[in-house]
């Protein structure tokens, strides 16, 4: 299926509308999808321009090629709709339908928090930047961006160097890492795996100045809560804010100095009430009540569960609270193990006896 996917996407750009149409015509067979005639088409009520491009370019488009050539630059692809593909993107308008990806996202990546910002960022922006987002990354929250110049590339690093993870979003091909300078940083922590790469353009594709701000609601949609360190009245980073209120996500931005234009466009989101001011990364970490998170990030670096641990552990993912003789009943080990296990768990402190042979997991 993948393969028909990146085919249909080259020959017609697959927005998420035709994506869903022509989803529901051909019931999921994107093969017989790409080998239709223009009467199936036009009756999966796909709009003129998606099939006069299709039909004009599918012959010289070959879907075994376009996905030897996602591999070669080591991606692969998440379809909207299936258990890989991010949870927080399904809930935005116009979700890609397809986003290409290098590394592996974790389920510990989410939430995460975007940073965005100008690109010739101040030193009051650098230290702010220092401070919120590494604290944040202290916390093991996840920071997105954009890998673009100033803010976004300073935002990675943060989270890098605090021992975070962080996902950069690309406005251009997956192949290639734009700016160029930040090749080998990129590279880096794919390699150490300790960030991923993604973007709904396909290999070859050149970045465009349309395609930034598009990508954007990518930036903004993968996180809970997005941060604007410095932002002039008119920039890219502003746009992300607007998309940020859009997606009903929180928005926090830096106050700044009042004559500053890189303040500008923050300043004025603070006046119009469209943003709360941020002053630290452990405000934000409050606000949207992420120590428990940032405490079971913790645990489960530090601590390994075993398998049995894990097993039990996965029980209270359905319900909070269970007695010890309904946790018998379900879970198919000895009592006398998972008996042992829950003394365990205790100890670690994930685990509570909230009274009566009854546990409750704290994170």
């Amino acid at each position: 299926m993948e393969r028909y996917l990146l085919a249909l996407h080259r020959a017609c750009n697959l927005t998420f509308i035709r994506y869903q149409r022509l989803n529901s015509f051909f019931k999921g067979d994107f093969e017989r999808a790409w080998k239709a005639n223009i009467k199936d088409w036009q009756q999966a009520d796909l709009d003129v321009r998606a099939i006069k491009y299709f039909f004009a370019n599918r012959a010289n488009i070959s879907p075994e090629k376009e996905l030897a050539g996602l591999r070669k630059c080591g991606a692969k692809t998440l379809i909207h709709g299936t258990p890989e593909y991010p949870l927080s993107l399904t809930n935005i308008h116009n979700p890609p339908a397809l986003l290409f990806c290098r590394g592996e996202l974790l389920p510990e990546d989410f939430p995460s928090v975007s940073v965005v910002g100008a690109r010739k960022i101040s030193r009051y922006g650098q230290r702010a930047a220092e401070l919120i987002v590494g604290q944040l990354a202290d916390a093991g929250i996840t920071i997105v961006s954009g890998l673009a110049f100033g803010s976004d590339t300073l935002a990675h690093r943060i989270a890098l160097e605090h021992g975070s993870r962080t996902i950069a979003v690309l406005g251009n091909g997956i192949d290639e890492i734009y700016p160029a300078m930040n090749q080998q940083f990129a590279e880096k922590f794919l390699r150490e795996k300790r960030g991923v790469i993604v973007s709904e353009y396909l290999p070859g594709t050149e970045g465009r100045p349309e395609f930034f701000p598009v990508r954007n609601r990518i930036v903004a949609g993968l996180s809970r809560a997005t941060i604007v360190l410095e932002a002039a009245i008119k920039s890219g980073s502003l746009i992300t804010a607007e998309l940020t209120i859009q997606h009903g996500r929180e928005l926090f931005v830096v106050p700044g100095d009042i004559f500053s234009k890189n303040s500008e466009g923050c300043n004025d989101l603070l006046v119009r009430g469209s943003a709360a001011p941020v002053l630290s990364g452990k405000q934000i970490l409050e606000s949207l009540e992420f120590h428990h998170l940032a405490a079971k990030k913790r645990i489960k670096k530090e601590i390994p569960m075993t398998e049995n641990e894990s097993l039990v552990l996965k029980t209270f993912e359905d319900q909070s609270e269970w007695h010890i003789d309904d946790l018998l009943r379900v879970i198919e080990l000895p009592g006398t193990v998972i008996s042992s296990v829950i003394s365990i768990l205790e100890i670690k402190g994930v685990v509570q006896n909230v009274g009566s042979q009854t546990y409750s997991r704290i994170l």
